[in-house]
């Protein structure tokens, strides 16, 4: 065998060998993930056939099902982002509702998630009565979604759950009717942070560059 064949044949391994970047996560290292910082494989071009599938997949998984999907190697960021969606919700089924508020939160918070923003506007709602955060949360909820389906309302994410936001928009409307919160100081505060929230959305997600109208 002649040197440039043995050269040629070492580089092709080196190159199989060190480009093999494919490995899993512990649930502590994804759950600590803000903006993927891990630098997981993202899918920029996912469509909502796409958003679909991931929905169908982990929407008829168990608890246990749910986190060994999580072991995956090179799992893609949407997927951890809505399997903690669905981790969470799998929790409140079983009535550990702290797990639950864990991990909506997680979702929430380190992956932007727009139905776990929509859980914790409920959550604020409903059971905290902190009406000010409800609204916050909620309008983060509707701005993320519109950032990923186009304001395409036959997008499954738009479908999941446009009734329950509608609905908390309007009791929040009447609340601030009564003054039961400050919507102006709500409303300020989101002219303020939701555009450093859904750039960093898109730059998580490799959306590129937000359009300006």
């Amino acid at each position: 065998m002649s040197h440039k064949l043995v050269f040629f044949l070492s580089t092709i391994f080196f190159c199989i060998s060190s480009c093999d970047n494919s490995r899993s996560y512990s649930l502590i290292e994804l759950e600590n993930n803000k903006f993927n910082t891990l630098k997981l494989r993202v899918n920029p071009a996912l469509k909502a056939e796409g958003f679909e599938d991931i929905f169908k997949e982990l929407g008829v998984m168990s608890t246990q099902e749910i986190l060994n999907r999580l072991k995956s190697k090179n799992i893609e960021i949407n997927i951890v982002s809505f399997a903690f969606y669905y981790l969470a919700n799998s929790y409140a089924a079983s009535g550990d509702i702290d797990l639950a508020i864990k991990y909506h939160s997680i979702a929430a918070h380190n992956y932007i998630n727009p139905q776990s923003l929509l859980k914790l506007a409920e959550l604020n709602f409903f059971k905290e009565k902190d009406y000010a955060i409800a609204y916050e949360y909620l309008h983060q909820s509707l701005e993320v979604t519109v950032e990923i389906t186009g304001n395409n309302r036959s997008h499954p994410l738009s479908k999941n759950a446009k009734n329950k936001a509608q609905y908390l928009l309007d009791e929040l409307k009447k609340l601030a009717q009564v003054e039961a919160f400050d919507i102006k100081a709500v409303r300020s505060k989101l002219k303020k942070e939701l555009p450093g929230l859904l750039d960093n959305y898109r730059e998580m997600f490799e959306l590129g560059s937000r359009k300006v109208m």
